[in-house]
């Protein structure tokens, strides 16, 4: 099947998608969709599949400059926006199972759960126990080795596997963590690079409302509650996904400021193995996950800011 049939498919195949599936895991869905549509349309499972990772639109021509160190620079480099990565039943069922996550930390039944003070949003962390910042007991930030925590939910590893055979992330950074976050209205967090005791890329995946995310190499939070040095504010469609690799992960700083509905993101990440917990046992079901094979076109769209 090439592109061309491809594109001429994929109109029937959106249909497919609305089965019911408020019981069904990502693959449950995947399975149904095949399942419908075998006999009316008779393509063959590989076809299905690269109809649907056809759909994905990609974005990773960003452009930003800034002056850091003396030289200009594209702060953005290494940044991708995939969209229409999950449908809307899709959505509806990881945003259940936080619900249902969440519920759980309220009962206490999770061991990292975090509902901060203030217009911060609470957080829940899986794979590994890790300090936003230094503590007040001295402890730096970072992964906490010795601290022990619930492993990814099976849902969260369905859907690292469906970014990895989607080329979203490569194979050679298959996450192994992730924190979930739940934003109230009002609610933001604020400038900062991610700890680099987690490998690049890493991504985050949004839920429930579109909100902006703004880059900025000097971008900082002002006294009165504003934030200055913000070059670049980019929007995060629900269903999409946002890979930080690169300057963009390294040298721009990112944070999200208030936003105006309730919000959910899970960000993954990979732990760089030298800073894995002493506990820490490589799930197997996560293990050889390779990209389904096509050819992606080059991205056309620009986005440019100097």
């Amino acid at each position: 099947m090439n592109a061309s049939q491809i594109n001429v498919a994929s109109d029937q195949f959106c249909s497919l998608e609305q089965v019911d599936a408020v019981d069904m895991t990502l693959e449950d869905q995947e399975d149904a969709c095949r399942d419908a549509s075998c006999d009316k349309h008779k393509f063959s499972m590989e076809q299905r599949k690269l109809i649907q990772v056809m759909n994905v639109k990609r974005k990773r021509d960003f452009l930003c400059l800034e002056k850091v160190n003396g030289e200009m620079v594209n702060i953005l480099e290494g940044l991708e926006l995939h969209t229409d990565v999950f449908n809307a039943a899709e959505q509806q069922k990881i945003v259940d199972k936080v619900c249902e996550l969440q519920e759980k930390a309220r009962k206490g039944e999770l061991k990292r759960a975090f509902t901060p003070k203030g217009k911060g949003r609470s957080a829940i962390q899986f794979g590994c126990c890790f300090n936003y910042r230094t503590s007040k007991a001295g402890t730096p930030a970072g992964i906490l080795r010795h601290e022990t925590v619930e492993p990814l939910p099976a849902l969260f590893k369905v859907i690292i596997r469906r970014l990895v055979e989607w080329h979203v992330l490569p194979p050679t950074c298959v996450p192994d963590c992730c924190v979930v976050n739940i934003y109230d209205e009002g609610d933001c967090i604020p400038p900062h690079v991610d700890n680099h005791d987690f490998l690049r890329p890493f991504c985050t995946v949004s839920f429930l409302s579109e909100c902006n995310i703004l880059f900025g190499s000097n971008l900082k939070l002002e006294e009165n509650g504003e934030y200055s040095g913000g070059s670049y504010s980019l929007p995060l469609p629900v269903g999409s996904v946002l890979v930080l690799n690169g300057n963009g992960a390294n040298v721009a700083k990112h944070c999200v400021p208030e936003v105006p509905t309730k919000r959910i993101s899970i960000t993954f990440r990979k732990m760089n193995e030298s800073k894995r917990p002493i506990w820490f046992t490589p799930e197997p079901d996560l293990q050889w996950i390779q990209p389904l094979p096509f050819e992606q076109e080059s991205s056309s769209s620009s986005d440019h800011v100097y």
